[in-house]
C-alpha cells in the first residue's frame, strides 16, 4: 500500500526484473565445426530473402509507404492533441486517434461517424503492418486478409473501389484498395485539420 502511494507521488520505484532463462554457452569444437558452425549461424534467416522476388520487394515497399504516410498524417492531425505522438508506435497512435475522437466536437454539418469509421480499416493496416516487420517469412498479404479495408472503401468510394477490382493479380489488388484507402484517409485528416489550430 505505501509503496503505491509513494509511486504515485514518483518517489518510490520497485524495479521489475525480467526472468531470463541461464545463458548456456556452447562448448567448442574443433576449428572446422567451429567455422562451419559460424557460416551457418550468419546465414541463418537468409533463405526467406534470397527467395523474394523483385515483385516481392516492390509490394512490401508499396505498403510500407503508405503506412508511413498514413502513420505522418495520424501525427500532423494529433500533435496539438498530444505533443509526444511523434515518439509513439502507429499502435499506439491509433489509440491517440480514437481518444481524439471522443474528446472532438464536431460541426453541426459534420459528421464523427466519418472518422470513427476509419478505425476498424487502421487497426487492420496495424496488424498487417505488425506482421510484415516483425516476421522475416513473410513479404506479402492476401486479398482476403483487407477485410475492413476493403469494406471501408467499397463503402466510401465505390467508384474507386470497382476500378481496384479489375487488376490483374490479387497483389495489384490488395495494394490497389491500401492505396485508395490512403488516399481517403488523407481526404478525412485533411478535413478534420482544417477545423483545429
Amino acid at each position: 500500500m505505501l509503496e503505491t502511494v509513494l509511486n504515485k507521488f514518483g518517489y518510490y520505484k520497485k524495479t521489475k526484473s525480467n526472468s531470463y532463462q541461464e545463458i548456456r554457452y556452447a562448448k567448442y569444437g574443433s576449428p572446422e565445426e567451429n567455422s562451419k558452425r559460424l557460416l551457418r549461424l550468419v546465414a541463418d534467416g537468409h533463405e526467406w530473402i534470397q527467395q523474394r522476388s523483385i515483385e516481392d520487394y516492390q509490394f512490401i515497399g508499396k505498403f510500407f509507404t503508405i503506412v508511413l504516410l498514413v502513420e505522418y498524417k495520424l501525427s500532423q492531425l494529433l500533435i496539438g492533441f498530444d505533443p509526444e505522438i511523434e515518439g509513439k508506435t502507429f499502435g499506439r497512435k491509433v489509440d491517440t486517434f480514437k481518444d481524439f475522437l471522443k474528446a472532438y466536437e464536431p460541426e453541426e454539418d459534420e459528421d464523427i461517424d466519418d472518422y470513427r469509421n476509419l478505425i476498424s480499416p487502421l487497426i487492420e493496416i496495424k496488424k498487417l503492418r505488425d506482421a510484415m516487420a516483425h516476421d522475416i517469412s513473410k513479404s506479402k498479404f492476401s486479398y482476403e486478409d483487407i477485410r475492413h479495408i476493403r469494406n471501408y472503401i467499397n463503402k466510401t468510394r465505390p467508384d474507386l473501389f470497382d476500378n481496384v477490382k479489375d487488376c490483374k493479380n490479387e497483389d495489384l489488388k490488395s495494394i490497389g484498395v491500401i492505396a485508395v484507402f490512403g488516399f481517403v484517409f488523407a481526404e478525412k485528416i485533411a478535413w478534420l485539420r482544417t477545423s483545429i489550430e
